[in-house]
């Protein structure tokens, strides 16, 4: 429990003014709680003495109680109710902190957590630390507190007695020890099966399309089916310790209770100890039973406690995780684009043995057009994340306006460049708000949304959505095709007129006029600005200015389109094969 209250005194020590008077009310609580047995114990004496009164009966017993019941109430309400605010602000500072170290996290970390599994830590174990930090933690202070001061009182009346009942309760710690063990690590294996089940489901959903194009339903249904079995099977076995340890508690408490009656009514009956009185004894007896719901639950707490650790645990991985990428002290900040140089360049992707990228060397000035095309998994798209600093530069350098990029605040780089990803990734909302997504630090009207559309040649398709630019496209624009997908991810780079813009095969799902069309208002509005088009397709990058042809992560040819084809390489092989293909077509 130290442990935990140590990785969360991040947000404790911010918070301390809601944990202390949560902690003294539950003190005060305590203390009230204690007058009920005082009562029963009194009343008891009252009548064994043969003295009761009405007005005794009115004030000592009446009031009193009214009193001590409304005390209860208002101390329990107002405990509650800064302990719901203090819950409430946790989940929110923990969302807030888990959503602020995934956003910073470069590429290198995307690839050692997958979605579903980032998604789980999210919902699931964001909860279960939550539910600990603002309400378990809290309980178990005050339920130890109870205890405490019911112990206290039990010792003014028989120190002896006191030991002889409280003795056999010292199991339920023992049990808890033993417990401990068992509990961090099933739960450990549920949250873990839990973030393979929901990679596979997030796997499901993201590609329902594809999976009902070759009929695979079936397997998918499956698949899902065996780890949400998984997870059942290790989650009954979580159940079965809760429901073989708990009663434990229960059964420790009532032992305790039975050789506390026996001890008691030894001493009643032999008269060994002076003063000890049948009134006292009830007084005590009460106390005791006082005792009996915060020790099992303290055990049942405890063991949740255990299942949050491990929680916490995950969502340290999250927000220990640094970005390999960060900026040097003193950072320039990058305010215009004139040239861009890779010198000497070479990558090797964190896990892999082979180099992506071998020593490239390239220059690309202002209002310059690059083109890169070369087979598949032949380094294009690993080039073009470089210069957005997406990965560690390990060997070589990229410079920028002849200064090193590392230089330069990363976000001041990245800011500069408008990306369109292989990936076209557009979010459940309007077609407006996609593209006004480009250059959401300015105000954007509906006429600059529409010039955008139009250099992406997406004007034509708005008249057939239902709701034109107020359409919503659904989660990663599943009402959209693949065509009108890029094409929207385009307008949205075209919106941000940035230094450079990075179309990264972001053409393959377009027909050749309307790829031409786009090449042309690429040509037309961005002249004076630097482009790279990364491409399959020749047709997208004959007008570039420079074409490299990248081979195993090496520039094996580069030169302008007549002069690639006067070489007779690869580029010239490529071209007339893509042309026959079109004759033919």
């Amino acid at each position: 429990m130290f442990n935990f209250i140590k990785e969360m005194w991040w947000f404790v020590k911010k918070n301390l003014y809601f944990y202390i008077p949560i902690f003294f009310l539950g003190v005060i609580q305590a203390l009230i709680c204690l007058v009920p047995a005082y009562i029963i114990g009194d009343f008891t004496a009252q009548v064994t003495a043969h003295t009761l009164t009405r007005q005794y009966m009115i004030w000592k017993i009446g009031v009193l109680s009214v009193a001590t019941a409304i005390g209860i109430y208002l101390i329990t309400t107002t405990k509650r109710v800064i302990q719901n605010r203090l819950k409430v602000k946790l989940f929110y500072a923990l969302q807030v902190r888990y959503m602020e170290n995934i956003i910073i996290q470069d590429a290198t970390f995307f690839e050692n957590f997958q979605s579903g599994d980032l998604l789980t830590r999210a919902l699931g174990d964001v909860k279960s630390v939550n539910f600990s930090g603002g309400n378990r933690l809290l309980n178990i202070s005050f339920e130890v507190t109870v205890i405490i001061v019911n112990v206290i009182a039990m010792i003014m009346i028989n120190p002896i007695l006191t030991l002889v009942s409280v003795l056999p309760l010292s199991l339920i710690f023992v049990t808890n020890i033993i417990l401990k063990v068992k509990v961090k690590r099933n739960w450990k294996e549920v949250r873990d099966a839990a973030s393979q089940m929901g990679n596979v489901v997030l796997e499901s959903i993201t590609n329902v399309r594809t999976i009902r194009a070759f009929s695979e339903e079936e397997n998918n249904y499956h698949k899902n089916l065996v780890e949400s079995k998984n997870v059942y099977d290790i989650e009954r076995k979580n159940l079965k310790i809760n429901v073989v340890f708990q009663p434990i508690f229960q059964s420790i408490t009532a032992v305790s209770l039975m050789i506390s009656y026996a001890v008691a009514a030894n001493m009643l009956i032999k008269g060994s100890v002076q003063g000890f009185s049948v009134a006292l004894f009830i007084q005590f007896i009460v106390y005791l039973n006082n005792l009996a719901s915060p020790l099992t639950n303290i055990g049942n707490m405890l063991t949740n406690f255990y299942q949050s650790i491990i929680s916490l645990e995950r969502l340290n991985e999250i927000y220990n995780s640094k970005s390999v990428i960060i900026d040097i002290p003193n950072a320039k900040e990058l305010d215009e684009v004139k040239k861009v140089e890779f010198k000497d360049v070479s990558f090797t992707y964190p896990h892999d043995k082979e180099p992506v990228l071998n020593h490239i060397n390239l220059i690309l000035k202002e209002g310059q057009t690059l083109g890169i095309v070369g087979k598949t998994g032949s380094g294009k798209s690993t080039l073009v994340r470089q210069l957005m600093r997406q990965f560690p530069i390990t060997d070589g350098k990229i410079l920028i306006n002849d200064i090193d990029i590392r230089d330069y605040k990363k976000e001041s780089v990245r800011s500069r460049i408008g990306y369109v990803p292989q990936e076209h990734m557009l979010f459940s909302r309007s077609v407006f708000k996609n593209v006004r997504l480009g250059n959401s630090a300015h105000e954007v009207d509906t006429e600059d949304v529409y010039k955008a559309i139009d250099m992406a040649d997406f004007r034509k398709d708005i008249v057939n959505l239902p709701e034109g630019l107020d359409t919503i496209v659904g989660e990663y624009g599943v009402t959209l095709s693949g065509g009108q997908k890029q094409r929207l991810s385009i307008a949205r780079a075209f919106m941000k007129n940035a230094d450079i813009m990075i179309l990264d095969d972001s053409l393959s799902a377009v027909d050749g006029k309307t790829e031409a069309n786009i090449i042309k208002n690429l040509n037309e509005y961005r002249s004076g600005r630097t482009n790279i088009i990364v491409a399959h397709r020749l047709s997208a990058v004959m007008q570039a200015d420079n074409i490299i042809v990248l081979d195993g992560g090496r520039i094996i040819e580069e030169g302008t389109h007549n002069e690639l084809m006067a070489l007779h390489g690869f580029y010239h092989d490529l071209f007339l094969e893509q042309q026959m293909t079109k004759d033919g077509e």
